[in-house]
């Protein structure tokens, strides 16, 4: 099931590129930190500049088992960005998650799939015209866990 819904994820950031322009889309990595086990995840962040201001974005987060708990999140997010200077901007960003929890201390083992909503901010330097370096805090809003999210992300540019 999980290898299905990730396939299909990236088939939907591949396709982005079929009807945007130069400029348009911004493909990435992050490095995410949560302060609730499991701590340390990678994810894949896939963007949409629709003007100046909007940019929804798709971001998909696994957290390696520690302690014998994992995690994975789905994400879609809406930014709306203040352009401090040439190359620096400042967004909020607010929207709904898909969180998967898995804690196998318990027997049997607890797995639960949760929808949550994400709320916080994030800070974007251009580094150059086509590289990207953003740096986000957001809490998702989960029942029975919840956690914030710190994260640094390095998008280019298509």
């Amino acid at each position: 099931m999980m290898k299905k819904f990730l396939l299909i994820l990236g088939m939907a950031l591949i396709s982005f590129g079929a009807f945007a322009q130069k400029g348009d889309i911004e493909l990435g990595l992050k490095l995410n930190y949560g302060l609730d086990k499991p701590n340390f995840g990678l994810g894949l962040v896939g963007r949409y500049n629709i003007d100046r201001h909007f940019r929804p974005e798709l971001t998909l987060n696994a957290y390696p088992e520690s302690s014998d708990v994992s995690r994975i999140d789905v994400s879609a997010n809406l930014h709306y960005l203040f352009n401090m200077t040439d190359r620096f901007k400042l967004y909020p960003l607010g929207g709904l998650g898909l969180i998967g929890y898995n804690d196998s201390r318990y027997i049997p083992e607890f797995n639960k799939t949760r929808l949550g909503m994400n709320m916080g901010g994030g800070l974007q330097f251009n580094i150059t015209r086509e590289l990207h370096l953003n740096a986000e805090s957001y809490y998702q809003f989960v029942s029975d866990f919840g956690q914030t999210v710190m994260n640094v992300s390095l998008v280019y540019v298509f």
